[in-house]
């Protein structure tokens, strides 16, 4: 029998584009995130303007709460408006961060990012892991730049697609120890259906948007895309 070859890159494979499923909220819901999300929350402080302080924040794939609770913690003067396709994340989320900051302005949308037209642009664009879920990923940039103006600051974060299966499955099981199989299975496809770093510097030069928007790699399975501070 041969070994699969773990430097051996393999194409994309892509996921469905919504988490609809109950048992996938939940397990979400009731993941431990804190190092990673509060790993993001700190880079994404670190890149900031100086006293940067938002009015309008759009969270883009809010998810089910935890990091729109973290964003609105950290900007608690701020408008936020968490978008997401699911109709179940959407109301897990507004339940979760109803009850943890019940004074915070926030409205909630269960629209798809296609069909997502602001009626203006934001201060903060804040997506985590949500450009991967697409099939068309231009899809994502095409809201991004819907939702943004000159001044906006755009902050994005994503899972990096690995060198091959195996070293996808070692990350789930490094980082998904103890986590139950729809979330570890989730995890899983979620790595296979990710972009790797060329891939989306290849987008933002397509785009245009290169020398706007700067591209690092955070951890082994993360990067985060940010705007660039003039001088």
């Amino acid at each position: 029998m041969t070994q699969e070859n773990p430097f051996l890159r393999f194409s994309r494979v892509p996921e469905p584009e919504l988490m609809e499923e109950k048992e996938q909220v939940e397990a979400y819901a009731k993941a431990n995130f804190e190092e990673t999300h509060d790993s993001i929350v700190r880079s994404l402080l670190n890149h900031l303007p100086p006293r940067f302080i938002p009015a309008s924040v759009l969270d883009l794939g809010a998810g089910p709460g935890d990091m729109t609770g973290r964003l609105l913690n950290q900007f608690p003067n701020s408008h936020l408006t968490a978008l997401d396709g699911s109709l179940s994340m959407i109301a897990h989320n507004k339940s979760y961060v109803s009850k943890l900051l019940p004074n915070a302005s926030v409205e909630w949308l269960s629209t798809k990012l296609q069909e997502f037209i602001p009626v203006s642009s934001y201060e903060l664009i804040f997506s985590n892991s949500l450009l991967h879920h697409l099939s068309d990923p231009f899809d994502f940039w095409s809201a991004i730049q819907r939702s943004s103006d000159e001044n906006s600051f755009l902050f994005i974060c994503d899972l990096l697609r690995p060198t091959s299966f195996q070293l996808a499955k070692n990350l789930v099981d490094v980082y998904a120890m103890g986590e139950n199989e729809i979330l570890r299975n989730d995890f899983y496809n979620s790595l296979l259906a990710s972009y790797t770093l060329d891939e989306v510097e290849a987008m933002l030069r397509t785009l245009r948007l290169d020398h706007k928007l700067k591209l690092d790699q955070i951890t082994d399975r993360h990067w985060i895309c940010y705007s660039r501070q003039l001088n």
